[in-house]
């Protein structure tokens, strides 16, 4: 009986025991799952927040050498602009700054998209952030012994062109490759940001730098910012297959140039975003001079200005960060629209008021609508086009950029003749630039109504 007894109070003590410990490996194993679930809902979460695109860590380190680089080479475009005025005050002297910027760029970039369909992209941006690297230290140099002219500026800066219509075309090219296709809006969103974004701060630092130590010290700066781009593209890895590097380039260039006249979709984007540029982004050719001239403010001035456009720009990139613009047709029109008539109060209040805080009202406005167009062009663009035409289509869209340039001289020339037909200082800019502001709205309304392509294919 005592045995008996002995054995039941062992055996409840073993089950005891065995529950327990059970007990515990439940707990445990709930515990661990409920940590698990919370981790990896923290991590959707994390993604969900993130832009898609960031999901690459090979897009993610371009992200960051491209941010760098194209901080450098706003603060350089300001840096430039502002010692052309400051040696020459004419607007004819802007203006012809922008044809010397544009013209080299619009000259080769198509040869600069067929070199990029042909061969390693990385290897082409690298090259091209090193001349740039050398081309702006050369500039700082000269500059600092006070050997710098006018005219000589129009030389660095058709050699910009050039270098910038090589390596635009490589760059749009190469961050789809980072990617899956369907974080293409959001990649091309951040790639936006990046020349959006560092419009907010880029000229606010650069005519505060050139207030405090002077052009020597900003242009310095962003040679730092290039190579700082040299090392985080050098980081990326992708796997490229074998590039067709057999026949002619120039055949290549004319296959490009034909898909575009055969694909209405193509043309209509890219052949509007050059009259927009031409006829509409001038403002950013011109702004030295509607600071200095109209508004009466020095290079702090301008910087803010420019930094008010910059956060007008980055607000739908932020907005549309992850995901992209899901009515393109509406971002490409109503975008253009609303950009051209801030475009024309700019120029009227500006003109007729000098009040610094409206006219960066509308400044702001401008750079907002007209990031929702370029962010709808792009993303058209970039889903749209076959891989093995990229490089030579995106080169041809970045013409956009250097017409924006030549539509500087448009506006230069133009405002230099209206100052002496009217007698009157410094009217004749601000009235180019309003009428490049009617203009441009009355295409989004044509564009919009009419433009079939639009409708049938976004």
């Amino acid at each position: 009986m005592i045995f008996f007894e002995i054995f039941i109070i062992k055996t409840r003590l073993y089950f005891t025991c065995t529950l327990f410990v059970i007990n515990v490996e439940s707990i445990q194993l709930i515990c661990h799952r409920i940590l698990n679930i919370n981790k990896n809902n923290q991590e959707k979460n994390r993604q969900s927040i993130l832009p898609k695109a960031f999901e690459s860590k090979n897009y993610f380190l371009y992200f960051l050498g491209s941010l760098a680089s194209v901080n450098g080479f706003q603060i350089f475009m300001f840096t430039e602009s502002w010692i052309t005025h400051e040696l020459n005050e004419s607007p004819e002297a802007l203006g012809l700054l922008g044809l010397f910027t544009a013209l080299p760029t619009i000259i080769l970039n198509l040869f600069g998209g067929a070199l990029a369909d042909r061969f390693n992209k990385k290897l082409l941006i690298t090259v091209c952030q090193i001349f740039t690297f050398f081309g702006v230290g050369l500039f700082a140099f000269l500059y600092q012994i006070d050997f710098m002219k006018y005219w000589h500026i129009y030389i660095f800066a058709a050699a910009g062109g050039a270098i910038n219509a090589f390596e635009l075309p490589a760059r749009m090219s190469y961050y789809p490759l980072l990617i899956n296709k369907d974080a293409m809006p959001s990649a091309v969103a951040m790639n936006s940001m990046t020349w959006q974004g560092t419009r907010v701060i880029a000229p606010a630092i650069a005519g505060l730098l050139i207030a405090l130590f002077g052009g020597t010290t900003t242009l310095l700066i962003c040679c730092v910012c290039f190579l700082l781009m040299i090392f985080f593209l050098n980081l990326t890895h992708v796997d490229i297959s074998k590039l067709q590097q057999k026949g002619n380039p120039l055949q290549d260039i004319i296959d490009g140039l034909l898909f575009i006249y055969k694909n209405k979709l193509f043309l209509t984007i890219i052949g509007y975003s050059f009259f927009i540029g031409f006829f509409g982004w001038v403002y950013l050719t011109m702004m030295p001079y509607m600071a200095v001239q109209v508004l009466k403010v020095d290079s702090s001035g301008t910087g803010i200005l420019m930094t008010s456009a910059g956060m007008g720009a980055v607000i739908p990139t932020v907005i549309f960060a992850r995901a992209g613009i899901n009515d393109r047709r509406m971002g490409i029109s109503a975008g253009s629209f609303f950009s051209g008539i801030s475009i024309l109060l700019f120029a009227f209040t500006a003109y007729q008021f000098q009040s610094f805080y409206i006219t960066m009202f509308f400044v702001f406005l401008i750079g907002l609508f007209s990031s929702v167009y370029m962010l709808s062009a792009i993303s058209t663009i970039q889903l749209n086009v076959p891989d093995q035409l990229r490089g030579r289509i995106m080169g041809i869209y970045t013409i956009t950029y250097s017409i924006i340039s030549l539509g500087g001289l448009y506006s230069g020339l133009v405002g230099g003749f209206l100052d002496r037909l009217l007698a009157t200082d410094h009217i004749g800019v601000p009235i180019s630039i309003g009428l490049g502001g009617i203009i441009v709205i009355i295409g989004s309304i044509c564009i919009y109504l009419f433009n079939e392509s639009l409708k049938k294919e976004i």
